[in-house]
C-alpha cells in the first residue's frame, strides 16, 4: 500500500514538473518570438548586402563578375522573414563607368513613391538602415566606401524623403567626368517626386540641373548592324557593345567543355554564378576583343564570325556580304554615317 502511495506521489511530481517545464518553455518561446519580431520580423522590406566577385582578363580589356551575398547572422535570420523587396530591382548590380554599386536596406515599409503615405521619413526608425556600397575599380582591386542614404538626403534637404534608387546605372557627366547614381526623392511639403543625383566623388546629393548626362546610343556598331549578335543569341549568348551575358537558353553544364574552362579557370568559376556578366573595359568596341571573349564560351576551334551577314547599307561597297572571319568583317564593314 505504501509502495502505491509513493508511486502515485512520484507521478504527481513528474506531472507537475512536466507542466512547469511546458509553461517555462511557452513563456521562453513567447519572449524569443517577441525579440525576433523586434529585431527582425517587423522589417518587411529587406535586401541583404552583396559584394562583387570579379576577375580582369584578356590583357586588362575585359572583366567578368557576379554578385555574392555577404553572409551574416542578420542575413541568416532575415531569410526567415517575408520580404517584399526584389533583389533584381532594388539593388544596383551592373559594372558601369568604373564602378560597382550595391544598395542594401532593412526597412519597415516599402520606400517607393507608391507607398509615400506609410514611408514618409528621412530619419530611420530603430533598427532600420538604407545604405549604398560603392566599389571603384582601382587596377586589379576595388576601393569600397559606404554611404548612408538617410543621412545623405537629410544633409541636402531635411524636407526630402528617399524613395527609389535607380537599380541599374552609374551615369557619367562627360563635361566633368564625374559619376552619378540617380535617386528619386519625395518632397514632404510640396508632395512632389523628382530625380536627383548622388555624386560618387563628393558623396552628396546634387540637383539635376547640376548634372549633364549625355544621351548616347551604341546602335551604330558592328555588334548590332551585322547578324553577329543574332547568331550568338541563338546559341544562348546575349552580346552588346559593352559586354555579354549568358541567357537562360545557354546550358551552363556545357561551360566545362568550353575554351573558357581551359584558358581561364577562375573566370569559368565566376561565370557559373547567378547573373554573371562580362564587361569590355575599352572605350571603343574592339573586333578582336569581341571575337576572343565570345569564342571562350564555345568548345576550342569555334569561329563566331562564321556565316555572319553584313547588310548592304553597312558594307563598304553597298553590297551584302556573308563573311567568315574577323578580318573579313574589318575589310567589308563600315558604320552607318547617319
Amino acid at each position: 500500500m505504501k509502495s502505491k502511495k509513493i508511486t502515485k506521489w512520484k507521478s504527481i511530481v513528474i506531472t507537475l514538473l512536466l507542466l512547469l517545464g511546458a509553461a517555462v518553455y511557452f513563456l521562453w518561446s513567447k519572449e524569443e518570438a517577441k525579440k525576433f519580431q523586434e529585431k527582425y520580423g517587423q522589417f518587411t522590406y529587406y535586401v541583404p548586402e552583396y559584394e562583387p566577385r570579379f576577375k580582369i582578363f584578356e590583357n586588362g580589356n575585359a572583366l567578368a563578375y557576379h554578385w555574392s551575398v555577404i553572409h551574416s547572422e542578420e542575413q541568416e535570420q532575415m531569410s526567415k522573414v517575408k520580404s517584399y523587396a526584389s533583389v533584381k530591382f532594388d539593388v544596383i548590380m551592373y559594372f558601369e563607368n568604373g564602378y560597382f554599386a550595391n544598395s542594401f536596406m532593412k526597412l519597415k515599409d516599402n520606400p517607393s513613391r507608391e507607398n509615400v503615405e506609410k514611408f514618409n521619413r528621412n530619419i530611420p526608425e530603430k533598427g532600420e538602415y538604407w545604405r549604398l556600397a560603392i566599389y571603384k575599380l582601382n587596377g586589379q582591386k576595388l576601393d569600397k566606401k559606404e554611404l548612408d542614404i538617410f543621412k545623405l538626403v537629410r544633409s541636402y534637404n531635411k524636407d526630402l524623403i528617399p524613395s527609389e534608387l535607380n537599380s541599374k546605372v552609374v551615369l557619367l557627366d562627360y563635361s566633368t567626368q564625374k559619376k552619378y547614381i540617380p535617386i528619386l526623392l519625395h518632397h514632404r511639403i510640396e508632395k512632389t517626386n523628382r530625380v536627383y543625383y548622388i555624386d560618387l566623388k563628393e558623396d552628396k546629393v546634387v540637383h539635376a540641373d547640376e548634372v549633364h548626362i549625355q544621351k548616347t546610343t551604341d546602335d551604330n556598331n558592328f555588334v548590332y548592324q551585322t547578324s553577329l549578335s543574332d547568331n550568338l543569341e541563338r546559341k544562348g549568348i546575349t552580346l552588346f557593345s559593352t559586354g555579354l551575358y549568358l541567357d537562360e537558353t545557354y546550358l551552363k553544364k556545357n561551360l566545362g567543355k568550353t575554351l573558357l574552362s581551359q584558358k581561364y579557370p577562375e573566370i569559368y568559376k565566376i561565370m557559373q554564378g547567378e547573373d554573371a556578366r562580362v564587361t569590355f573595359l575599352n572605350r571603343e568596341t574592339d573586333v578582336e576583343l569581341v571575337k576572343n571573349v565570345t569564342e571562350l564560351f564555345f568548345p576550342p576551334g569555334k569561329n563566331v564570325f562564321e556565316n555572319v551577314t553584313i547588310p548592304a547599307q553597312y558594307s563598304v561597297d553597298g553590297q551584302e556580304h556573308v563573311i567568315n572571319s574577323a578580318e573579313e568583317l574589318q575589310k567589308y564593314y563600315k558604320e552607318d554615317e547617319n
